[in-house]
């Protein structure tokens, strides 16, 4: 513990001096910037995050990311670098197989990472209406790597048994993947219709905002001087969306009570909503947090209650300015704190100040560090992976910060949010570098004890911009025909069908037309398998797991989908997005479950032989 605090003071010391610089340090890097003009330029046009062509909604390119990004790299590593791993020959293939399998994976980490960076900066458009959730499950599907990643830079990661657990792992994560896949296309279709509800994210600090707004206008009004830009209460029109700033539209001190009969009644609708959430939540712990709303939102009406009634008793401006003034002045305080913890809650997105951002995906990288801790005993690779990852993090935020400085020598001025997260990196870039030393010159304790106090110092520049107390913090052989691996290949190319007919006829179905396009795509499948079992009956019949699972399993699916749309009674325009999937959901989800096992017993297969490999090298070297 006292080396806790003596970190944490080193810590306090380095941040405070960081922060007191002179502006002239930001003058001389912005001179160097300026030259680095070009390279700024470079790259800023990304494909990823813009809206998407043709009224692309979110829930499409998140799957695109997820199988393109996440999926198809996964199937990378089981497919060819474990499972082509029996082909190498020497010594060393193990070791070789893990290293190889540590690199795609630590790319695919950071596939998951860039993209929660750009859902948090505002980059990807989300749509409130879908509530997809991208960021929370991206992030759990981080954890589930991150959870890979420490097995494989095991001491021990390097044999048989550890890449069977390995790849086992790697097949419950591709299956996770194409859950969430399968959630995606049976999310209902987004309409223009707006629905209010009480989902956990920043859209219930919403009310807090115009309520504190409305409030904090009040006081500053209250505050001038008799006759300072108050204007005629027949000729004021409120802003649209509150954009006008605290006491630039007054109304006249007889016009308080008003006012504050407004703010009640933004607070009686919010304490309905409560009430209505409340009958049909059954969770405890979200029960509980709704209580306290409830509880809050009735105290504040109460103070709002006999606000009004003392200034509807009242006649003279100056000691309505007054009352206003005295009694608001706390409420007001109050509202403010509770909005920014409302909005520091959500994360990154609810905090209004752009230095989140950096503050939450360094607080991020810090608990990846303890997970890391945690899972390994091996000393050196634990310093090995907070310098390595603490060097890339550092370079990234030289370059974020070099773009910003660029900006201001050519442009002259930079924007709130940009000064904002100048500051931050300024701020953090000497304490991550000493984070980075203690991983070069001490011991793993020491370390251990320096993330800690990352985490303290960061959490409470956090609360200076979010004002939250708490941060919210998972083939074929000699022997004859393969015919698992065969079986395999074939039931990807059955899979890849499924999903254009999902993609171009069933996600999005715009007219009947798409009913045509569907039945269509169902026939090319049913050729696909009428080929293959003609194909294995030639052949035979060496493979008839094979022939049971096309004839009794996807065929009587397909047969059920193909009959569904080809009754004439069915209006397919009039459908559901669920209901025009659901057939083929099945369908696909024989697949994948079918591919599954498919690959993991393969992988068993190809792991045995080359231990088996590795003995029979062992006794010849003997």
């Amino acid at each position: 513990m006292a080396r806790m605090w003596e970190c944490l003071s080193v810590l306090v010391l380095v941040f405070v001096a960081v922060h007191g610089q002179d502006e002239a340090d930001a003058g001389a890097e912005g001179e160097v910037a300026a030259g680095a003009e070009g390279e700024a330029a470079a790259g800023a046009e990304d494909a990823e995050g813009k809206s998407a062509e043709g009224g692309d909604e979110e829930a499409w390119e998140y799957v695109e990311f997820l199988k393109a990004d996440v999926n198809e790299k996964v199937e990378v590593i089981l497919q060819k670098t474990l499972y082509e791993a029996r082909e190498k020959k020497g010594l060393t293939v193990l070791e070789e197989t893990v290293g190889k399998t540590l690199e795609q994976v630590m790319e695919i980490r950071e596939s998951l990472l860039k993209r929660i960076k750009k859902i948090r900066k505002g980059e990807i458009q989300i749509d409130p209406e879908q509530n997809i959730k991208q960021e929370e499950m991206l992030s759990e599907f981080r954890m589930e790597i991150m959870t890979i990643l420490l097995k494989l830079v095991d001491k021990d990661a390097a044999t048989i048994d550890k890449l069977k657990e390995i790849s086992k792992d790697l097949l419950r994560f591709k299956m996770s993947i194409s859950n969430e896949v399968m959630r995606m296309l049976m999310l209902p279709q987004a309409t223009t219709r707006t629905v209010t509800t009480q989902t956990g994210d920043c859209s219930e600090c919403d009310v807090l905002k115009e309520i504190s707004t409305k409030i904090e206008n009040l006081v500053v009004c209250a505050d001038k001087e008799e006759g300072e830009d108050v204007q005629d209460a027949e000729i004021v029109q409120e802003p649209e969306g509150n954009e006008a700033g605290a006491g630039q539209v007054c109304m006249p001190p007889a016009m308080y009570a008003m006012d504050l009969i407004g703010v009640n009644e933004l607070i009686d609708n919010e304490i309905e909503g409560l009430y209505t959430s409340l009958i049909t939540t059954t969770e405890e712990d979200t029960r509980l947090k709704q209580f306290e709303k409830l509880k809050d939102f009735k105290s504040l009406r109460e103070t709002i209650d006999e606000m009004i009634t003392k200034l509807m008793s009242e006649t003279d401006d100056e000691k309505l300015k007054k009352l206003v003034k005295r009694s608001l002045g706390r409420v007001n305080t109050e509202q403010k704190t509770k909005l920014k913890d409302c909005q520091a809650q959500c994360g990154p997105g609810g905090c209004e100040s752009c230095a989140a951002d950096v503050l939450y995906d360094a607080i991020a990288k810090m608990n990846d560090y303890k997970t890391f801790f945690n899972n390994t005993d091996d000393e050196e690779a634990k310093k090995e992976f907070v310098r390595t990852d603490m060097i890339k993090y550092i370079t990234e935020n030289n370059n974020e910060a070099r773009d910003i400085l660029t900006k201001k020598a050519t442009e002259g001025v930079i924007d709130e949010c940009d000064q904002e997260k100048s500051e931050i990196y300024k701020m953090t870039k000497a304490p991550m570098w000493m984070l980075v030393n203690t991983t070069i010159f001490a011991g793993v304790d020491e370390l251990e004890v320096m993330v800690d106090a990352m985490v303290t110092q960061l959490e409470e520049l956090l609360k200076q911009y979010c004002g939250s107390d708490v941060v919210i913090t998972v083939r074929t052989t000699d022997e004859g025909p393969n015919c698992e691996w065969e079986e395999y290949q074939q039931t990807k190319e059955y899979l890849i069908k499924v999903d254009d007919i999902i993609q171009e006829a069933l996600f999005k179905a715009k007219d009947d037309s798409a009913q045509v396009t569907a039945i269509l795509g169902f026939v090319d499948i049913q050729g696909l398998y009428d080929k293959r079992v003609k194909k294995l009956f030639e052949e035979e019949l060496v493979c008839p797991d094979e022939v049971k699972v096309i004839k009794k399993e996807y065929m009587t699916q397909l047969s059920k989908c193909m009959a569904q749309f080809m009754n004439g009674k069915l209006k397919f325009s009039e459908m559901s997005r669920l209901q025009r999937i659901s057939c083929t959901k099945e369908l696909r989800n024989a697949m994948e479950s079918r591919m599954g096992k498919l690959l993991q017993a393969e992988l068993e297969k190809s792991l045995n032989e080359i231990e088996v490999a590795s003995e029979a090298n062992a006794i010849k070297s003997a």
